[in-house]
């Protein structure tokens, strides 16, 4: 248990929202994007759970009337939640999952009375979608196949799709990289074919190791940044910066 909320470890602090209104101007539908794996509850618990995301839905939804909140989870493969809820007493442990739950949608809700709106889109969604092997890490002779999908939305909001549990500091790298003013980057999805590759270690956490980045990770050293790479590529594709002669896009 964390009850002095002391940080511990690696995190990307940044949440981001996706809004979409209807003709009234009325928000109708919100994307909650954070990194963080939902595991406040322990091992000993039982029952289906949403966990804090459901928590999060809840609150957010309650509090606007007629919206519908969606959660689309990070690159958390080595992030945990602030409140891990482990009394193994069911009623204090959902307590607790509600009290990160609460404190997520407490900061959403602030949020949502300071959004802009996006640029009118005037071009369809385009994305490109790409399989890549790799081998596997401790096993040479085997190969993982691992399908991603990179996806232009407008001329300022971009999506990196990647399947498995990727470790944060390949999200904060899309981030950085990735030249447009909103870039979201989607773990856990399995969009484009291949196999489950496990946790996607970024290449320096793969060099000192530990939970995700040498155990329960079975792709091979650098794939993480290779993937990103692909990622970027298909994003300035879809940008038509990529010429067919020397010259600036």
């Amino acid at each position: 248990n964390n009850l002095e909320r002391i940080p511990y470890g690696p995190v990307d602090p940044e949440y981001m929202l996706l809004g979409v209104e209807d003709d009234s101007g009325k928000l109708r539908a919100l994307l909650v994007h954070y990194a963080c794996h939902s595991v406040v509850l322990g091992p000993s618990n039982c029952k289906y759970s949403a966990d804090y995301p459901g928590v999060l839905q809840a609150v957010v939804e309650k509090s606007i009337p007629g919206l519908q909140c969606m959660f689309v989870q990070g690159a958390a493969g080595d992030i945990n939640p602030l409140f891990l809820a482990r009394t193994k007493n069911e009623e204090q442990d959902f307590a607790i999952v509600r009290k990160m739950g609460e404190t997520l949608a407490g900061a959403v809700l602030r949020s949502v009375k300071s959004m802009q709106p996006a640029e009118p889109v005037r071009q369809p969604i385009r994305f490109v979608s790409e399989r890549l092997t790799f081998s596997e890490r401790w096993d040479k002779t085997k190969k993982v196949e691992v399908g991603i999908t990179t996806v232009l939305l407008s001329p300022s909001i971009a999506i990196a799709a990647m399947p498995g549990e990727a470790l944060h500091k390949l999200q904060r790298m899309w981030k950085e990289q990735a030249d447009v003013a909103w870039p979201f980057f989607y773990g856990y999805t399995w969009s484009a074919g291949g196999g489950w590759p496990g946790y996607i270690p970024d290449l320096r956490s793969a060099a000192y190791g530990g939970y995700g980045a040498d155990n329960a990770t079975r792709i091979e050293v650098g794939a993480g940044e290779m993937l990103l790479l692909r990622h970027l590529i298909h994003l300035y594709q879809m940008q038509g910066r990529w010429l067919d002669q020397p010259g600036k896009p």
